[in-house]
């Protein structure tokens, strides 16, 4: 009697793992049948681990406490259009950690010539070269923040309240005043005469001014929390006259950012990376890929393709067939139905419908404002 009672535990458990591999398979199949155009390259992601209770970062500048040592680097900084283009010629690459006040910014800039020229708050910092920092928090691409600051701890703050390419225009008045920033260089700064090594950047900018006009974001954010970040790099060439720096003429600066933008602007917010708050142990976390970002990507794909659209025909249509966007996406073969409503020829949203009814329907304007099923619940890009 024993013996068939085991046999017949056995061959549940067997029939159970069946089902599990069955729904398993199917599951992945489903989620990756459809052509790889239905969505974009997802963009680079890194986890932020919060301080545990006997971690303290100094913002001194040197990255030196052990709360650092305990996590890793961003990948290296690229070109802004894109790994396919030439490689930086100094390697540039970034940390964070978080806890309930600030979030935690290090970065490593290596550099043989370090010099700095603005020395006014809220000046043009990236005249000289500079570290910046992009978020959205909540990912709507409107009222994005942006951090500047040069080797000498000149900083610059603005908050856009939507993209250049859609007439947005910095809040001037926007300010951080608990920020704390700090910069240390191995070697001497502005004298062309000794050749650097390295320059580091300390920042601890507070949640409770990062997440201004982002309602559906928490400052302090929550556990898997995912916001919208880049980090860009403005490298100018210089040359030594006489003993100090000027700038090589007629030469462009190199911009070199943690995730590809496709093009030389840093000003898309919806190409920017993901990073994932997390209150587990450092390493204990794996990121989590939004199953909003199909749907995501058809709202970009549309917008880009209605803006080439106008600049031809002078108004945006309402047929997708009128639109440069990949035949998938127009005849039904992604995990989800697109529509555009034109509004006085002038003005369109695009609605994105997932197959899955239990993901939300996403929605974009002509001024990129992107949010999904409603206004209130903004991009809900959290896992």
């Amino acid at each position: 009697m024993q013996v068939s009672f085991d046999r017949m535990m056995g061959r549940l458990s067997y029939c159970t793992s069946l089902v599990f591999v069955y729904y398993f398979l199917m599951f992945f199949l489903r989620t990756d049948s459809y052509p790889s155009e239905c969505t974009l390259p997802f963009p680079r992601s890194y986890v932020v681990y919060h301080l545990s209770d006997r971690e303290v970062i100094d913002v001194d500048g040197k990255l030196d406490d052990s709360a650092w040592d305990s996590v890793s680097w961003t990948e290296d900084f690229i070109d802004i259009q894109g790994p396919d283009f030439k490689k930086p010629r100094f390697r540039t690459h970034a940390k964070m950690r978080w806890d309930d006040k600030f979030l935690y910014l290090g970065a490593y800039l290596q550099e043989t010539d370090v010099w700095a020229n603005q020395t006014k708050h809220d000046s043009v910092v990236f005249q000289d070269n500079d570290f910046e920092v992009f978020m959205d928090p909540d990912g709507d691409t409107h009222w994005y923040k942006e951090f500047e600051i040069n080797a000498i701890n000149t900083t610059w703050d603005l908050e856009l309240n939507k993209p250049y390419l859609n007439g947005g225009t910095p809040n001037s008045s926007w300010e951080m005043p608990s920020m704390k920033s700090a910069i240390f260089v191995a070697g001497p700064i502005n004298n062309a005469s000794v050749p650097d090594k390295y320059w580091t950047v300390e920042l601890a900018l507070p949640f409770t001014n990062l997440v201004d006009h982002s309602p559906t974001a928490s400052a302090p954010p929550n556990n898997k929390d995912q916001w919208r970040i880049n980090f860009s790099r403005v490298e100018w060439h210089v040359r030594n006259v006489h003993g100090h720096y000027e700038k090589v003429p007629n030469v462009p600066e190199d911009n070199w950012v943690w995730s590809s933008q496709s093009a030389i602007n840093m000003h898309l917010p919806e190409r920017w990376g993901f990073i994932q708050f997390s209150t587990d142990a450092v390493n204990a976390t794996e990121f989590v890929r939004t199953p909003n970002w199909p749907v995501y990507s058809a709202l970009v794909m549309i917008y880009d393709a209605q803006k080439k659209f106008i600049a031809v025909n002078g108004y945006y249509t309402a047929d997708l067939d009128q639109l440069e966007i990949p035949v998938a996406v127009r005849t039904g073969q992604c995990q989800y139905e697109p529509a555009v409503q034109v509004i006085k020829t002038y003005s369109f949203k695009a609605t994105v419908s997932p197959v899955d009814q239990r993901l939300p329907v996403g929605h974009i304007r002509d001024d990129r404002l992107i949010w999904f099923n409603d206004r209130s619940s903004n991009l809900k890009l959290q896992v």
